[in-house]
């Protein structure tokens, strides 16, 4: 998980039980089940990312937000993100546009690019024959 997300371990458990920043799609239940996170989950946890060490965004202040964005990947399929970017309208709403079409409007935005994210997540995850879905994943892995 931390090549994917950028996360330890540690903050990974921190961002994502403690804190309630973005929780797993699957929570752990117990030794040898742990949490799983779906691909959205993990590409929403790798722009948590990018907002805090980038834009010194601290995330508590903004986990309404945080949980928006959430429901906005929701049920959006893998391949309709490409060439799409992710719009922070004054830090109080997400939209997904298409990268052609930035329309920054009246407030000030935030543009985060998903394409480089999305080529992380799908050389590693690259899909089999699920059409072009991406499974639940271990969030955490001990050996």
């Amino acid at each position: 998980m931390q090549a994917l997300t950028g996360l330890t371990a540690n903050q990974l458990r921190e961002w994502s039980h403690r804190r309630g920043l973005i929780p797993p799609d699957i929570e752990a239940r117990g030794p040898g089940r742990p949490a799983l996170y779906g691909w959205q989950t993990v590409l929403l946890l790798r722009l948590a990312v990018v907002l805090r060490a980038r834009f010194h965004i601290e995330l508590q202040a903004h986990k309404n937000l945080l949980h928006a964005l959430r429901e906005l990947l929701s049920g959006v399929p893998f391949p309709a993100l490409r060439g799409c970017v992710l719009v922070l309208r004054a830090m109080e709403h997400g939209e997904l546009l298409p990268e052609t079409m930035l329309g920054l409007g009246e407030a000030d935005s935030l543009i985060l690019r998903l394409d480089p994210h999305l080529d992380i997540l799908e050389a590693r995850f690259a899909p089999q024959d699920q059409g072009g879905q991406l499974p639940l994943f271990r969030a955490v892995r001990v050996r």
